[in-house]
């Protein structure tokens, strides 16, 4: 453009000694022309930048990428049963083979925190797209941090709260502040379930109480304590697991009431935490014979996802409880329980008993459209979406 300015102002000059002004005034025409062009383009919003940059990762993307984007896996034990405190090669030719999406952490994995943060580290090397780093990390009797060498504050367990709202978001902070800097970004935390039946031995003191609105202010507070500190939180186990009477990780749990019921109780302390922006719901292996006619758990179930998207108005990443528990394992093989799963809606499949079973199945199903691609999509975009808030797509130039 400048160059072109620069001939038209001598070619003026030339001709027939016009005078400069002449020229001048054309020039300032030009560039009022091409001020003005300028402003009509318009200026893309941050929403719009993050679609194009999801979208042309997805267009870059194989089959086997966008599959392994929907798996979470654990590493625990070397193959001499000792703890994976380094990551084997095994595991690192897993995380780069799968392309996996996730791995979420245990207590036989952190020592020391220079030791966690170089694990963490290894994990993101073998990766060829960044992970995100998961842990059970609610405080109280579920705690990895409470069995290893980390300087933390012990989080007492949420019942003991009594309500404490300010209690309930610094534990968030504190558990928030250690895990940002070993690495972990997933936190399977809150518990969003109300504890209803005193014969539940699966939540008990791990709920905020028995009050649907009491749980929601708790679990609310301690998402945004976490969040604060950089870590997602995950509202646990939809659609509530604490009025089961059986325990999800023998056997199937179930949940025995109709939806009125559920509306009013358990789906409150979720519908509040959607409402507050959290990214991640867990689906549990819970059967809700009241409100679904498949018999299937709600891992499992297009129609409890469903009412976790339309009911509830949820559009961010439904995780699967572990897929390698009792009320999976003894009744579906591992690769059709993850085709199952996406196929209900869920968007990652959290430890498969079987990794490559469960890879290979959701190959195949994609490839044989038993999956679309549109159906895979959908959770690829939520998952990048995710990411890409999280800073985590930084290598694509965000």
């Amino acid at each position: 453009m400048m160059k072109k300015r620069l001939c038209f102002v001598v070619l003026c000059s030339f001709l027939f000694g016009f005078v400069l002004s002449g020229c001048t005034n054309a020039t300032e025409n030009a560039t009022e022309q091409s001020s003005a062009q300028m402003e009509q383009e318009p200026v893309k919003t941050p929403e719009q930048i993050k679609a194009e940059t999801i979208n042309q990762i997805l267009a870059d993307m194989t089959i086997e990428e966008k599959v392994g984007q929907l798996l979470m896996m654990d590493f625990r034990k070397n193959a001499d049963d000792t703890d994976m405190t380094v990551l084997s090669e095994d595991a690192a030719q897993q995380i780069a083979d799968y392309h996996l999406g996730g791995v979420i952490l245990f207590a036989e994995n952190l020592d020391t925190m220079e030791q966690s943060q170089m694990l963490v580290n290894q994990m993101q090397a073998a990766a060829d797209m960044e992970l995100f780093i998961g842990i059970d990390e609610e405080g109280g009797m579920v705690s990895r941090l409470d069995k290893s060498q980390i300087p933390h504050v012990s989080i007492p367990n949420a019942a003991q709260m009594q309500g404490d709202i300010a209690q309930a978001k610094q534990a968030g902070a504190d558990i928030g502040t250690v895990l940002s800097k070993i690495g972990v970004n997933v936190d399977f935390a809150p518990v969003a379930d109300v504890y209803t039946n005193p014969e539940n031995t699966v939540i008990g003191e791990r709920a905020y109480g028995t009050d649907a609105n009491t749980v929601a202010d708790m679990a609310t507070a301690f998402m945004q304590g976490l969040e604060a500190q950089g870590v997602k939180a995950v509202a646990k186990h939809f659609p509530g697991h604490g009025d089961t009477a059986t325990d999800s990780h023998d056997g199937m749990a179930i949940s025995n009431h109709d939806l009125t019921r559920l509306q009013d109780v358990e789906f409150v302390p979720f519908s509040r935490l959607v409402q507050e922006g959290i990214d991640f719901v867990m689906v549990g292996h819970i059967t809700m014979p009241q409100v679904t006619d498949d018999g299937l758990p709600a891992s499992l179930s297009s129609q409890a996802i469903a009412l976790l998207r339309e009911n509830i108005g949820f559009d961010g990443i439904v995780i699967t409880d572990a897929m390698n528990m009792g009320a999976i394992v003894s009744y579906y093989p591992d690769g059709q329980a993850a085709v199952q799963a996406i196929q209900a809606g869920v968007d990652i499949v959290l430890m498969p008993a079987d990794l490559e079973a469960a890879y290979l199945a959701l190959l195949d199903a994609v490839g044989t459209g038993e999956i679309s691609q549109t159906r895979l999509d959908e959770s690829v975009r939520r998952i990048l979406g995710v990411k890409y808030d999280c800073g985590m797509l930084l290598q694509y130039g965000v």
